[in-house]
Protein backbone atom coordinates (compact mmCIF):
# COMPACT_ATOMS: atom_id res chain seq x y z
CA UNK A 1 0.00 0.00 0.00
CA UNK A 2 2.64 2.65 0.87
CA UNK A 3 4.42 1.60 -2.17
CA UNK A 4 1.80 2.82 -4.45
CA UNK A 5 1.36 5.91 -2.53
CA UNK A 6 4.86 7.09 -2.50
CA UNK A 7 4.75 8.95 -5.72
CA UNK A 8 2.03 10.47 -5.48
CA UNK A 9 2.65 12.23 -2.32
CA UNK A 10 6.31 13.08 -2.95
CA UNK A 11 4.34 14.79 -6.43
CA UNK A 12 2.04 16.63 -4.74
CA UNK A 13 4.46 17.65 -1.74
CA UNK A 14 7.02 19.05 -4.51
CA UNK A 15 4.14 20.88 -6.42
CA UNK A 16 3.00 22.51 -3.03
CA UNK A 17 6.11 23.45 -1.19
CA UNK A 18 7.30 26.33 -3.55
CA UNK A 19 3.58 27.52 -4.26
CA UNK A 20 2.04 28.12 -0.81
CA UNK A 21 2.27 30.98 1.15
CA UNK A 22 1.95 29.66 4.85
CA UNK A 23 1.71 33.11 6.69
CA UNK A 24 0.34 36.38 6.96
CA UNK A 25 2.02 36.96 9.71
CA UNK A 26 4.01 40.45 10.10
CA UNK A 27 6.43 38.76 12.07
CA UNK A 28 7.83 36.70 9.13
CA UNK A 29 9.56 40.31 8.00
CA UNK A 30 12.60 38.50 10.32
CA UNK A 31 15.17 36.18 10.18
CA UNK A 32 14.37 34.02 7.58
CA UNK A 33 10.40 34.07 7.98
CA UNK A 34 8.00 32.91 10.77
CA UNK A 35 9.04 29.37 11.91
CA UNK A 36 6.82 26.18 11.20
CA UNK A 37 6.35 23.51 13.27
CA UNK A 38 8.31 20.35 12.44
CA UNK A 39 6.93 17.61 13.76
CA UNK A 40 3.67 15.49 12.72
CA UNK A 41 0.12 16.38 13.65
CA UNK A 42 -0.36 13.36 16.17
CA UNK A 43 2.73 15.04 18.13
CA UNK A 44 1.53 18.35 17.77
CA UNK A 45 -1.89 17.95 19.17
CA UNK A 46 -0.20 16.52 22.04
CA UNK A 47 1.39 19.73 23.12
CA UNK A 48 4.17 19.14 20.62
CA UNK A 49 5.20 16.74 23.18
CA UNK A 50 8.19 14.37 21.31
CA UNK A 51 8.46 12.13 24.29
CA UNK A 52 6.47 8.95 23.98
CA UNK A 53 8.39 6.36 21.63
CA UNK A 54 5.75 5.11 19.46
CA UNK A 55 6.08 1.86 17.41
CA UNK A 56 3.54 2.56 14.94
CA UNK A 57 4.29 6.86 14.02
CA UNK A 58 7.23 8.70 12.84
CA UNK A 59 8.67 10.69 15.33
CA UNK A 60 10.02 13.88 13.15
CA UNK A 61 11.48 15.72 16.47
CA UNK A 62 13.61 12.84 18.15
CA UNK A 63 15.43 10.54 15.15
CA UNK A 64 16.53 8.15 17.79
CA UNK A 65 12.86 6.87 18.21
CA UNK A 66 13.29 5.73 14.50
CA UNK A 67 14.66 2.26 16.29
CA UNK A 68 11.15 1.85 17.47
CA UNK A 69 9.29 1.40 14.33
CA UNK A 70 7.89 -1.89 13.58
CA UNK A 71 7.45 -1.80 10.15
CA UNK A 72 7.53 1.13 7.02
CA UNK A 73 5.32 3.90 7.88
CA UNK A 74 4.94 6.64 5.55
CA UNK A 75 3.28 10.01 7.07
CA UNK A 76 2.10 13.07 5.38
CA UNK A 77 -0.42 16.03 6.99
CA UNK A 78 -1.73 18.97 6.20
CA UNK A 79 -3.16 22.10 7.73
CA UNK A 80 -5.47 25.45 7.85
CA UNK A 81 -4.52 28.15 10.14
CA UNK A 82 -7.22 31.08 10.20
CA UNK A 83 -5.29 33.90 12.07
CA UNK A 84 -6.91 37.33 13.87
CA UNK A 85 -4.42 40.20 13.91
CA UNK A 86 -5.21 42.43 16.20
CA UNK A 87 -2.95 46.09 16.84
CA UNK A 88 -4.22 49.30 19.01
CA UNK A 89 -5.66 50.54 15.52
CA UNK A 90 -6.66 47.97 13.14
CA UNK A 91 -8.37 44.26 13.35
CA UNK A 92 -7.67 42.15 10.35
CA UNK A 93 -8.18 38.17 9.95
CA UNK A 94 -6.75 36.05 7.22
CA UNK A 95 -6.61 32.24 6.59
CA UNK A 96 -4.00 29.96 5.18
CA UNK A 97 -4.08 26.37 4.20
CA UNK A 98 -0.33 24.52 4.29
CA UNK A 99 0.91 20.56 3.05
CA UNK A 100 3.32 20.51 6.39
CA UNK A 101 5.17 17.43 6.10
CA UNK A 102 5.67 14.29 3.85
CA UNK A 103 8.28 11.59 5.38
CA UNK A 104 9.20 7.60 4.64
CA UNK A 105 10.52 5.71 7.44
CA UNK A 106 11.29 1.94 7.92
CA UNK A 107 13.48 -0.59 10.35
CA UNK A 108 16.42 -2.68 9.58
CA UNK A 109 17.51 -4.44 12.42
CA UNK A 110 18.70 -2.52 14.99
CA UNK A 111 18.33 0.62 12.94
CA UNK A 112 15.94 2.78 11.36
CA UNK A 113 15.91 5.06 8.42
CA UNK A 114 13.94 7.84 7.72
CA UNK A 115 13.80 10.53 4.87
CA UNK A 116 11.46 13.87 3.78
CA UNK A 117 10.26 17.12 3.37
CA UNK A 118 8.87 19.60 5.03
CA UNK A 119 8.75 23.85 5.12
CA UNK A 120 11.31 25.03 7.97
CA UNK A 121 9.83 28.69 7.64
CA UNK A 122 7.30 31.14 5.64
CA UNK A 123 7.28 34.64 4.88
CA UNK A 124 4.03 36.40 4.19
CA UNK A 125 3.75 39.78 5.06
CA UNK A 126 1.89 43.17 3.57
CA UNK A 127 2.87 45.64 5.99
CA UNK A 128 1.50 49.26 5.69
CA UNK A 129 3.27 52.09 7.52
CA UNK A 130 2.56 55.66 7.60
CA UNK A 131 4.57 58.58 9.42
CA UNK A 132 5.85 61.54 9.93
CA UNK A 133 9.56 62.90 8.72
CA UNK A 134 9.89 66.69 9.43
CA UNK A 135 6.86 68.12 7.77
CA UNK A 136 6.32 64.93 5.17
CA UNK A 137 4.39 62.23 5.84
CA UNK A 138 6.13 59.26 4.10
CA UNK A 139 3.93 55.90 3.21
CA UNK A 140 6.03 52.81 3.08
CA UNK A 141 4.62 49.04 2.01
CA UNK A 142 6.71 46.34 3.22
CA UNK A 143 5.64 42.83 1.14
CA UNK A 144 6.82 39.49 1.38
CA UNK A 145 6.44 35.79 0.17
CA UNK A 146 8.15 32.91 -0.03
CA UNK A 147 9.74 30.38 2.48
CA UNK A 148 12.78 27.88 3.35
CA UNK A 149 12.00 23.64 2.90
CA UNK A 150 14.09 21.42 4.29
CA UNK A 151 14.64 17.59 3.04
CA UNK A 152 16.52 15.21 5.69
CA UNK A 153 17.25 11.91 5.96
CA UNK A 154 17.36 10.20 9.73
CA UNK A 155 19.39 7.44 11.17
CA UNK A 156 18.76 5.70 14.50
CA UNK A 157 20.19 3.13 16.49
CA UNK A 158 19.00 0.29 19.25
CA UNK A 159 22.07 0.20 21.24
CA UNK A 160 19.83 -1.80 23.87
CA UNK A 161 16.04 -2.86 23.94
CA UNK A 162 15.76 0.02 26.62
CA UNK A 163 18.32 3.07 25.01
CA UNK A 164 18.09 4.24 21.19
CA UNK A 165 20.10 6.90 19.50
CA UNK A 166 19.79 8.94 16.16
CA UNK A 167 21.11 11.73 13.69
CA UNK A 168 19.21 13.55 11.15
CA UNK A 169 20.78 15.58 8.59
CA UNK A 170 18.84 18.59 7.31
CA UNK A 171 19.74 20.14 3.41
CA UNK A 172 17.76 23.66 4.19
CA UNK A 173 16.65 25.46 0.56
CA UNK A 174 14.23 27.85 -0.54
CA UNK A 175 13.39 31.72 -1.94
CA UNK A 176 11.95 34.96 -0.97
CA UNK A 177 11.13 38.22 -2.57
CA UNK A 178 10.93 41.06 0.06
CA UNK A 179 9.68 44.54 -1.06
CA UNK A 180 9.91 48.14 0.31
CA UNK A 181 7.84 50.98 -1.43
CA UNK A 182 8.82 54.39 -0.04
CA UNK A 183 7.09 57.97 -1.40
CA UNK A 184 5.58 61.42 0.18
CA UNK A 185 1.45 61.21 0.36
CA UNK A 186 1.92 64.47 2.05
CA UNK A 187 4.43 67.57 1.66
CA UNK A 188 3.00 69.65 4.66
CA UNK A 189 0.84 71.28 2.55
CA UNK A 190 -1.64 68.57 1.50
CA UNK A 191 -0.01 67.52 -1.70
CA UNK A 192 1.60 64.44 -2.42
CA UNK A 193 4.94 63.72 -4.66
CA UNK A 194 4.72 61.83 -7.72
CA UNK A 195 7.94 60.23 -7.43
CA UNK A 196 9.02 57.68 -5.08
CA UNK A 197 11.47 54.37 -4.26
CA UNK A 198 11.40 51.01 -4.39
CA UNK A 199 13.56 48.06 -3.24
CA UNK A 200 13.34 44.79 -4.23
CA UNK A 201 15.33 41.78 -3.09
CA UNK A 202 15.20 38.17 -3.91
CA UNK A 203 16.83 36.04 -1.52
CA UNK A 204 18.16 32.40 -2.22
CA UNK A 205 19.30 30.34 0.81
CA UNK A 206 20.77 27.01 0.77
CA UNK A 207 22.72 24.80 3.52
CA UNK A 208 23.18 22.06 6.15
CA UNK A 209 21.93 22.02 9.42
CA UNK A 210 21.70 18.75 12.26
CA UNK A 211 19.61 17.13 14.94
CA UNK A 212 20.43 14.14 17.44
CA UNK A 213 18.72 12.52 19.92
CA UNK A 214 18.36 9.55 22.23
CA UNK A 215 15.69 8.17 23.92
CA UNK A 216 15.33 5.75 27.23
CA UNK A 217 12.33 3.20 28.18
CA UNK A 218 12.32 2.16 32.11
CA UNK A 219 9.75 -0.54 32.41
CA UNK A 220 7.82 -0.34 35.85
CA UNK A 221 4.77 -2.28 37.41
CA UNK A 222 1.71 -3.15 35.96
CA UNK A 223 2.43 -2.37 32.57
CA UNK A 224 3.64 1.02 33.23
CA UNK A 225 6.95 2.45 31.55
CA UNK A 226 9.15 5.50 32.09
CA UNK A 227 10.10 7.29 28.68
CA UNK A 228 12.78 9.80 29.02
CA UNK A 229 13.81 11.60 25.43
CA UNK A 230 16.65 14.44 24.58
CA UNK A 231 17.67 16.49 21.93
CA UNK A 232 20.02 18.62 20.46
CA UNK A 233 20.88 20.92 17.44
CA UNK A 234 24.09 22.91 17.12
CA UNK A 235 24.13 26.34 15.59
CA UNK A 236 24.17 26.11 11.51
CA UNK A 237 24.56 28.62 9.20
CA UNK A 238 22.95 29.11 6.16
CA UNK A 239 24.06 30.75 2.89
CA UNK A 240 22.12 33.64 1.76
CA UNK A 241 22.33 35.07 -1.86
CA UNK A 242 20.57 38.67 -2.20
CA UNK A 243 20.18 40.04 -5.48
CA UNK A 244 18.91 43.50 -4.72
CA UNK A 245 16.92 45.98 -7.62
CA UNK A 246 17.26 49.83 -6.45
CA UNK A 247 14.09 51.32 -8.70
CA UNK A 248 12.49 55.20 -9.00
CA UNK A 249 8.77 54.59 -9.05
CA UNK A 250 5.87 57.04 -10.29
CA UNK A 251 3.05 57.69 -8.10
CA UNK A 252 -0.63 57.49 -9.91
CA UNK A 253 -3.26 59.87 -8.36
CA UNK A 254 -4.86 55.97 -6.96
CA UNK A 255 -1.43 55.47 -5.46
CA UNK A 256 -0.47 52.97 -8.18
CA UNK A 257 3.21 53.12 -8.90
CA UNK A 258 5.30 52.00 -11.74
CA UNK A 259 9.13 51.29 -12.52
CA UNK A 260 10.72 54.48 -14.39
CA UNK A 261 13.94 53.88 -13.80
CA UNK A 262 16.39 50.78 -12.19
CA UNK A 263 19.77 49.94 -10.77
CA UNK A 264 20.67 46.57 -10.17
CA UNK A 265 23.20 45.79 -7.57
CA UNK A 266 25.94 42.87 -7.51
CA UNK A 267 25.08 39.91 -5.87
CA UNK A 268 25.22 39.98 -1.81
CA UNK A 269 26.32 36.77 -0.02
CA UNK A 270 25.13 36.63 3.70
CA UNK A 271 24.79 34.01 6.45
CA UNK A 272 21.79 33.13 7.91
CA UNK A 273 22.32 31.64 11.90
CA UNK A 274 19.90 29.31 12.84
CA UNK A 275 20.06 28.91 16.76
CA UNK A 276 21.12 26.13 18.68
CA UNK A 277 18.36 24.46 20.26
CA UNK A 278 18.01 21.14 22.57
CA UNK A 279 15.33 19.60 24.53
CA UNK A 280 14.50 16.91 27.39
CA UNK A 281 11.16 15.35 28.60
CA UNK A 282 10.16 12.47 30.48
CA UNK A 283 6.55 10.35 30.49
CA UNK A 284 4.86 7.54 32.15
CA UNK A 285 2.50 4.74 31.09
CA UNK A 286 0.84 2.31 29.60
CA UNK A 287 1.87 2.15 25.78
CA UNK A 288 -1.26 0.36 24.59
CA UNK A 289 -3.67 2.56 26.89
CA UNK A 290 -3.12 6.20 27.99
CA UNK A 291 0.24 8.29 28.51
CA UNK A 292 1.17 11.86 29.84
CA UNK A 293 4.46 13.79 29.59
CA UNK A 294 6.52 16.65 29.98
CA UNK A 295 9.04 18.46 28.14
CA UNK A 296 11.16 21.29 27.78
CA UNK A 297 12.76 22.86 24.78
CA UNK A 298 15.55 25.31 24.74
CA UNK A 299 17.20 27.40 22.17
CA UNK A 300 19.81 29.91 22.30
CA UNK A 301 19.72 33.18 19.81
CA UNK A 302 23.23 34.91 18.99
CA UNK A 303 22.28 38.58 18.17
CA UNK A 304 21.48 39.36 14.77
CA UNK A 305 21.64 42.64 13.39
CA UNK A 306 17.94 43.74 12.60
CA UNK A 307 16.40 42.91 15.66
CA UNK A 308 17.00 42.03 19.15
CA UNK A 309 16.71 38.11 20.28
CA UNK A 310 17.05 36.52 23.78
CA UNK A 311 17.56 33.16 25.16
CA UNK A 312 14.03 31.29 24.48
CA UNK A 313 12.16 28.13 25.44
CA UNK A 314 9.28 26.00 25.44
CA UNK A 315 7.17 24.07 27.71
CA UNK A 316 4.72 20.93 26.46
CA UNK A 317 2.79 19.34 28.22
CA UNK A 318 0.73 16.51 26.66
CA UNK A 319 -0.28 12.67 26.54
CA UNK A 320 -2.97 10.97 24.87
CA UNK A 321 -5.54 7.60 25.83
CA UNK A 322 -6.71 4.73 23.70
CA UNK A 323 -10.00 2.92 25.59
CA UNK A 324 -9.31 -0.38 24.08
CA UNK A 325 -6.62 -0.56 21.15
CA UNK A 326 -8.43 -4.36 20.22
CA UNK A 327 -11.81 -3.66 20.78
CA UNK A 328 -13.41 -5.73 17.54
CA UNK A 329 -16.72 -4.48 18.46
CA UNK A 330 -16.92 -0.82 18.97
CA UNK A 331 -14.81 1.47 16.40
CA UNK A 332 -14.58 4.40 18.61
CA UNK A 333 -12.79 2.50 21.17
CA UNK A 334 -9.89 1.99 19.30
CA UNK A 335 -9.63 5.46 18.29
CA UNK A 336 -6.77 7.70 20.60
CA UNK A 337 -7.78 10.86 22.11
CA UNK A 338 -4.45 13.40 22.13
CA UNK A 339 -4.68 16.55 24.03
CA UNK A 340 -1.86 19.37 24.97
CA UNK A 341 -0.48 22.41 26.12
CA UNK A 342 2.42 24.61 25.56
CA UNK A 343 3.94 27.97 26.60
CA UNK A 344 6.73 29.56 24.47
CA UNK A 345 8.73 32.12 25.26
CA UNK A 346 10.11 32.34 21.40
CA UNK A 347 13.20 34.69 22.15
CA UNK A 348 11.63 37.37 19.93
CA UNK A 349 12.29 40.80 21.25
CA UNK A 350 10.74 43.69 18.93
CA UNK A 351 9.95 46.83 20.36
CA UNK A 352 11.69 45.88 24.07
CA UNK A 353 8.38 43.42 23.86
CA UNK A 354 9.08 39.60 24.28
CA UNK A 355 7.15 38.21 21.98
CA UNK A 356 5.48 35.01 23.47
CA UNK A 357 3.54 31.79 22.30
CA UNK A 358 0.65 30.25 24.33
CA UNK A 359 -1.62 27.44 22.75
CA UNK A 360 -3.83 24.44 23.81
CA UNK A 361 -4.50 21.90 21.81
CA UNK A 362 -6.76 18.22 21.23
CA UNK A 363 -7.36 15.70 18.67
CA UNK A 364 -8.27 12.63 17.74
CA UNK A 365 -6.39 9.47 15.83
CA UNK A 366 -8.57 7.23 13.88
CA UNK A 367 -8.05 3.63 12.56
CA UNK A 368 -8.64 3.28 9.10
CA UNK A 369 -8.69 -0.21 7.24
CA UNK A 370 -9.91 -3.56 9.24
CA UNK A 371 -9.24 -4.21 13.07
CA UNK A 372 -6.05 -5.66 12.73
CA UNK A 373 -4.37 -2.40 11.11
CA UNK A 374 -2.47 0.20 12.43
CA UNK A 375 -2.48 3.01 9.85
CA UNK A 376 -4.53 5.70 11.12
CA UNK A 377 -5.90 9.40 10.40
CA UNK A 378 -5.20 12.33 12.74
CA UNK A 379 -7.37 14.80 12.96
CA UNK A 380 -6.18 17.87 15.39
CA UNK A 381 -7.45 21.14 16.56
CA UNK A 382 -5.36 24.20 18.59
CA UNK A 383 -6.15 27.37 19.49
CA UNK A 384 -3.10 29.93 20.67
CA UNK A 385 -2.42 33.70 20.78
CA UNK A 386 0.86 34.96 20.03
CA UNK A 387 2.52 38.39 20.24
CA UNK A 388 1.28 41.66 21.99
CA UNK A 389 -0.82 44.86 20.63
CA UNK A 390 1.92 47.10 23.87
CA UNK A 391 4.02 49.55 22.27
CA UNK A 392 2.44 49.32 18.46
CA UNK A 393 2.96 45.52 17.75
CA UNK A 394 0.14 42.80 16.59
CA UNK A 395 -1.40 40.15 18.61
CA UNK A 396 -2.22 37.07 16.68
CA UNK A 397 -5.38 35.13 17.50
CA UNK A 398 -4.84 31.46 15.80
CA UNK A 399 -6.76 28.76 15.31
CA UNK A 400 -5.38 25.55 13.58
CA UNK A 401 -7.35 22.43 11.70
CA UNK A 402 -4.46 19.52 10.87
CA UNK A 403 -4.88 16.41 9.17
CA UNK A 404 -2.93 13.93 8.76
CA UNK A 405 -2.23 10.61 7.54
CA UNK A 406 -0.21 7.45 8.94
CA UNK A 407 0.08 4.50 6.76
CA UNK A 408 1.65 1.40 7.91
CA UNK A 409 3.15 -1.86 6.22
CA UNK A 410 4.52 -4.91 8.30
CA UNK A 411 5.33 -6.95 5.16
CA UNK A 412 7.61 -4.36 3.43
CA UNK A 413 10.85 -6.07 3.73
CA UNK A 414 9.48 -10.00 4.20
CA UNK A 415 10.16 -12.17 1.26
CA UNK A 416 6.99 -13.76 -0.07
CA UNK A 417 7.16 -17.25 -0.42
CA UNK A 418 4.88 -17.40 -3.31
CA UNK A 419 4.63 -15.55 -6.37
Amino acid sequence: MIKKLILGAMLAFGLSSYAQQGTASPYSFYNGGDLHFKGTHDVKTMGSLAVFQDSIHTNLLNPASLANLQGANLSLGASTSMTNFKSAQTNVDANRTTFDYLSLAFPAGKFGFSLGLMPRSFVGYDILNEAQENDFTVRRNYLGEGGINRAFVGVAYKITDRLNIGVETRYNFGQSDNSVVKFIVDDGQGLGLDRGTRQMIDNRYSGMSFNTGINYVHPLKNKLQLNIGATFSPEAKIDNEQDIVLSTIEVGDDLSFEDIDTFEQPTQTNTLLLPAKYSIGAGIGDPNKWFVGLEYTGTHYNTYSNVNYEDGYKMALGGFYTPDHLSIRSYMKRATYRFGAQYEKTGFVLNNESIDDLSVSAGIGLPIGGSRSVSNLNIGLQYGQRGTTNNGLIKENYFNVSIGLSFNDFSWFVKRKFN
